[in-house]
């Protein structure tokens, strides 16, 4: 058996598809996950979000997901041959960690990520704020 690593991912659905099937989809990619012997450490929803190439099946957002998890190579390109027919997948993308990378300091830089992407949003509405109300 060959040697586990650590992945992460980026998934994108379809706009159109109901919370049932992202269920569906996040509960047969972590029942691959453990078949293969490998962990799902983070799963994340990111919700809807506009995509960066909404030329991309005629879609202009999507429902994002943020998955980490460990597997081997082969588990991987089962999980990349599964998504790639899924007709409700619009993206996705599969990156493997640095070896010296652990799961938990990957969630704590994505953890720091995350706020500060919720700070700079923060401001953002604020200066908005303040600009309506000097215009007022």
């Amino acid at each position: 058996m060959s040697e586990l690593r650590f992945y992460e991912q980026v998934l994108v659905l379809h706009p159109d598809s109901s919370q049932e099937e992202h269920k569906k989809i996040c509960q047969s990619l972590s029942a691959m996950i453990q078949k293969h012997k490998g962990e799902l450490f983070r799963l994340d929803t990111w919700g809807s979000r506009p995509i960066a190439n909404p030329k991309r099946k005629k879609a202009t957002r999507g429902f994002y997901f943020h998955l980490l998890f460990s597997a081997g190579p082969q588990t991987v390109a089962e999980i990349n041959s599964v998504l790639s027919i899924d007709r409700k997948v619009l993206y996705f993308h599969t990156e493997s960690l640095g070896k010296k990378e652990t799961p938990e300091s990957s969630i704590k830089k994505y953890l720091e990520c995350l706020e500060y992407t919720i700070q700079k949003e923060k401001e953002k509405q604020a200066r908005l704020q303040k600009r309506v109300m000097s215009r007022a």
